[in-house]
């Protein structure tokens, strides 16, 4: 039942990270769409507009590298998750329970589709 409970609970925060990093980027797309009709009404010369790109681009250099943080940190709770399932499976099977009896099968965690590595949860490669 504490089992059961944990692997919702990490279910439910990799929900949370994965929406949080879809409205992320759609906080983004609008943003840029924003500024870019600001700019082209705007009438700014050269080296103001410079000044603007420059600026911008180091804001979005920013949140990439934030998203890239959180897909790591998704990647890695994943891993810790699947982790957590084989151990939980090796138990009930060193204890002689067939995990068929269970009455669920458990799901393994995936990172944009793939499958994540067989290292220690803390070193998972940071996806691409």
């Amino acid at each position: 039942s504490c089992g059961i409970m944990a692997e919702y609970g990490k279910q439910w925060y990799q929900r949370r990270v994965r929406e949080k990093l879809l409205a992320l980027a759609d906080v983004l797309e609008k943003k840029e769409a924003q500024l870019n009709e600001v700019l082209s009404a705007s009438n700014l010369d050269a080296t103001a507009l410079t000044v603007v790109t420059r600026k911008l681009e180091d804001v979005l250099d920013s949140k990439n590298s934030a998203i890239k943080d959180l897909q790591y940190e998704l990647a890695r709770v994943c891993k810790a998750h699947n982790d957590l399932m084989r151990t939980y499976e090796a138990k009930l099977n060193m204890f002689g329970i067939p995990t068929e009896e269970l009455g669920f099968r458990p799901l393994e965690s995936t990172v944009g589709g793939q499958p994540l590595g067989q290292g220690p949860a803390g070193l998972v490669a940071a996806p691409n």
